[in-house]
């Protein structure tokens, strides 16, 4: 298990509630253009998206990243930047999730932060700031956001994770609408859910599913405590995880058109294979 705080050594920090991640300047369509003005608002963005329109973000987008979360940028062009998320890991870059973000999106930090918290519910659900000695929580643009202590986790602690605790986060997107590439208050998608449960806990946990399930220590699926991800796989490989609820439950963002809700592990179909894991 990667603590958030040993990743938090970058300057450029992502300046905006959230924004998503393309796989290519060229990627946002026109019904896109919420997600990609100067400031965003990806919830009415996503409100706005019908099924096809959700559809369409398949081959677009890939993950969202939120405020405060840091950057490595690689290049600028064109008002884009290429970027990698340190605090998403994948296969797909050893330095963090890549793709483009708009440049209007970031900001360089004056400073390293001193005493980081992520928050754990809300429309910030997942955001990086900065405790102040006089209270508040600062997010990069200087704005104090007055958050009660219990819903936000300091990356300075070293606690447990508690399986649990992320189990209940992952629970406030009930009847939610599936969103393809969502980690963010504005949605989410299967393996986003499982990245946004811990990442609210200051747990780094791959954004993928199939980098998930070989990141994480196994278990035996009828094992699994609430609030381990669950992993199915057919023929081409792990295709979806949910959250373990207990007794062959599971909590999950199914497919698009379908809410974020309860699953079952136990009744999959005998071309499915089911594992388990812990992050510990």
């Amino acid at each position: 298990m990667t603590r958030m705080l040993d990743l938090l050594n970058t300057s450029t920090v992502v300046d905006v509630l959230a924004t998503v991640l393309w796989n290519a300047p060229t990627a946002p369509r026109p019904i896109d253009a919420a997600a990609v003005s100067e400031r965003p608002d990806l919830v009415a963005w996503a409100a706005g998206l019908d099924d096809d329109a959700r559809l369409g973000l398949l081959d677009r987008a890939d993950t969202h990243a939120v405020l405060g979360e840091p950057v490595i940028v690689v290049a600028e062009s064109d008002g884009w930047a290429e970027v990698r998320l340190p605090l998403q890991p994948s296969s797909k870059h050893r330095d963090g999730y890549p793709g483009f973000l708009p440049t209007a999106h970031l900001r360089t930090l004056g400073a390293p932060r001193t005493d980081p918290v992520v928050v754990r519910s809300g429309p910030l659900l997942g955001a990086i700031l900065e405790r102040r000695p006089a209270g508040g929580y600062r997010a990069p643009d200087g704005i104090v956001h007055e958050l009660d202590a219990t819903s936000v986790t300091s990356l300075l602690s070293e606690e447990a994770v508690d399986p649990a605790a992320a189990l209940a986060v992952a629970r406030t997107f009930t009847g939610t609408p599936y969103l393809w590439a969502g980690s963010s208050a504005a949605g989410v998608d299967c393996s986003g859910l499982v990245h946004v449960a811990y990442r609210a806990l200051g747990v780094v946990v791959p954004r993928d599913a199939d980098d998930q399930a070989e990141a994480l220590e196994p278990v035996v699926p009828e094992d699994a405590r609430p609030g381990d991800p669950v992993f199915f796989a057919n023929e081409r490989g792990i295709h979806h995880v949910a959250l373990a609820t207990g007794g062959g439950a599971t909590f999950h963002a199914p497919r698009t058109g379908q809410l974020v809700g309860a699953g079952r592990f136990d009744t999959v179909p005998a071309t499915e294979t089911v594992t388990a894991a812990r992050v510990r």
